[in-house]
């Protein structure tokens, strides 16, 4: 185990300065954050911020429904996915827009799927200069199981081409997958080198793609996964109660009863185990699994992320707990970038260094597969202290 101190948290963002955060983004030494409040456009550097921008609305340079920071442009540019206009929309640092371009059809989905399932049917990730890859289906995703339904497309300026159709993956014939609560799905990212990494929870396999199905690595994933036991089940029907009644208050003992009657009934629409991940991310050359804890989160977004490196020179199996009340956006060669949320629900944005051990190898992706599955092969502890805060940051 490598204990990391609590002083190795590095503020990015003055106190109490955002809540809500969409997504944060490291490009060109600034730090970019969304908003969903105007102005949705934040950019930071050395912890203070340098620029604000982004309003509402049909106009040039206004946004009607930004969900993503994508790392494309020149130097000091920055591009926001518009999902409602369906476009990709660059702007200069201060807010000036650059330019334009067409993001594709998005199809119909469930406005609350975020509180339904802990996939993401609307992520997007860019993939070298100009590219971007994302999910497309073949009719509305209104619930975990239609994300098996998908297949990743990758964009550019030429035609789309088809990475991958989840229903072609092994655990598209688990019978989990015709189930309706915490469904374990299909995974991804996209990596710097332009490749798309694919986890299948099911048949716990790990694709790494380059420009077609054709051209893939795969690594199988050596974790267990628990059986999903009555509290997961409970945390996770109060937590569809709660957003349905939308403040309306219930008193405990008839919430109780209703709970109780709600998991007895609802039994065979979950799956027999938990999800073996929640989230995927990827950087140069290891790829960083979420783990499933229903206690920490309904959804099971947890502390722990479990790490494969591809690379015949690196240590294949990991992992790492964060510190309370952080959340992972992105993991680069350096560092980990995300928020912390304090008791309020006010953000601010913070890195972590890595670990010299998790750090990218010199050798990155190389095609092979390790000669074994070894056990974990490194635990990693991030704290921090009680309050959340940093001692000196």
């Amino acid at each position: 185990m490598i204990g990391i101190d609590s002083d190795q948290v590095r503020w990015q963002s003055p106190a109490g300065a955002f809540w809500g955060i969409a997504d944060v983004l490291e490009k060109d030494d600034a730090i970019w954050v969304l908003s969903p409040v105007e102005p949705f456009i934040h950019g930071l550097r050395s912890g203070t911020e340098m620029t604000a921008f982004g309003s509402e609305g049909d106009g040039p340079g206004e946004l009607r429904s930004a969900r993503a920071l994508l790392p494309l442009g020149e130097v000091g540019e920055i591009t926001i996915w518009d999902a409602a206009s369906r476009l990709y929309r660059t702007f200069a640092d201060d807010g000036l827009p650059v330019a334009t371009r067409d993001a594709g059809q998005v199809g119909t989905v469930r406005g609350d799927i975020d509180v339904v399932t802990f996939g993401d049917p609307l992520r997007v990730a860019a993939t070298g200069k100009s590219g971007t890859v994302r999910a497309q289906f073949p009719s509305a995703v209104m619930r975990a199981s239609d994300l098996w339904t998908g297949a990743l497309v990758r964009f550019g300026h030429g035609p789309t081409e088809r990475i991958v159709d989840f229903r072609d993956l092994r655990g598209a014939s688990h019978e989990d997958v015709r189930r309706n609560f915490l469904v374990p799905v299909p995974l991804w990212d996209a990596c710097l080198d332009g490749s798309v990494v694919v986890l299948d929870p099911l048949a716990r396999f790990i694709y790494r793609v380059d420009s077609t199905w054709a051209e893939r690595d795969s690594l199988f994933v050596p974790w267990d996964v628990r059986p999903l036991g009555r509290d997961d089940r409970i945390n996770y029907i109060a937590s569809q109660m709660e957003a349905e009644l939308r403040g309306q208050s219930v008193e405990s003992g008839e919430r109780e009863t209703i709970l109780a009657r709600a998991e007895t009934g609802s039994r065979d629409q979950f799956p027999e185990a938990v999800p073996l991940a929640v989230d995927m991310r990827c950087s140069d050359g290891r790829v960083w699994i979420q783990a499933y804890d229903g206690a920490a989160h309904p959804l099971g977004f947890s502390r722990t992320w479990r790490t494969v490196a591809f690379a015949s020179n690196a240590s294949t199996y990991s992992e790492v707990i964060l510190p309370p009340a952080f959340q992972l956006f992105r993991v680069s060669d350096s560092h980990f970038l995300g928020v912390v949320t304090d008791e309020m629900g006010l953000q601010r944005v913070a890195t972590i260094p890595l670990p010299e051990s998790l750090r990218s190898p010199n050798e990155t992706w190389d095609g092979r597969r390790p000669a074994a599955i070894a056990a974990l092969e490194g635990r990693v502890t991030l704290g921090v202290s009680a309050d959340g805060s940093a001692p000196g940051h």
